[in-house]
């Protein structure tokens, strides 16, 4: 059988949401590690603790949104959302859908619950009793986080080997200018601190 054009073009742009959200937890795990708290802290610790936030409030946006439905109605007319669960339904219309890929599906959908409420009720809208009485959510495990990142990769190299384009592993994301870039650059300065 082969695949539609569109379902190809929703899955790449797809992974590529999770190439992002894969990069930015590179990005703060890199940053953040223990090993730099005392550099960090001497350079610019203001600074780097109001990054930090930033990179944790964008990672709940960014994944909350992968936990969409496949389609919102807009003024009455309906637009696709790019979702795991657009790219779910599209295998299943295709009769490409397997019971591996909904399984690691079902495992990011899990996640996303929980990560949910932070983006729905703290940072897409502003629910006054959540914010009033400092109700914490979207706090995960190290342990659900780790299995979130290994669950992302899995998905998208099963969907790609079903449609036809196969794997691509993004668990690496250094290039130049990157975040290993910054810190060697500030490694440098902390000698002179």
């Amino acid at each position: 059988m082969n695949t539609s054009p569109k379902l190809i073009d929703v899955f790449e742009q797809l992974r590529e949401c999770l190439i992002i959200i894969r990069r930015d937890y590179n990005t703060y795990n890199a940053l953040y590690c223990e090993e730099n708290r005392a550099l960090l802290t001497a350079i610019a610790p203001t600074f780097f603790t109001d990054i930090g936030e930033i990179l944790q409030r964008d990672w709940i946006l960014q994944v909350g949104k992968l936990m969409d439905p496949a389609t919102t109605k807009v003024r009455g007319a309906s637009r696709e959302n790019l979702t795991i669960q657009l790219v779910m339904q599209q295998l299943e219309d295709e009769s490409l859908l397997t019971a591996e890929i909904r399984d690691k599906a079902k495992a990011i959908l899990d996640y996303g619950e929980i990560i949910k409420p932070a983006r729905d009720r703290i940072l897409a809208h502003r629910d006054r009793i959540s914010h009033f009485e400092g109700i914490a959510m979207g706090q995960t495990t190290d342990e659900q986080l780790n299995e979130f990142i290994e669950n992302i990769q899995h998905f998208t190299d099963l969907v790609g080997n079903q449609i036809g384009i196969g794997p691509l592993d993004f668990s690496s994301s250094g290039c130049k200018g990157d975040v290993y870039d910054l810190l060697c650059c500030l490694r440098s300065l902390g000698n002179f601190i």
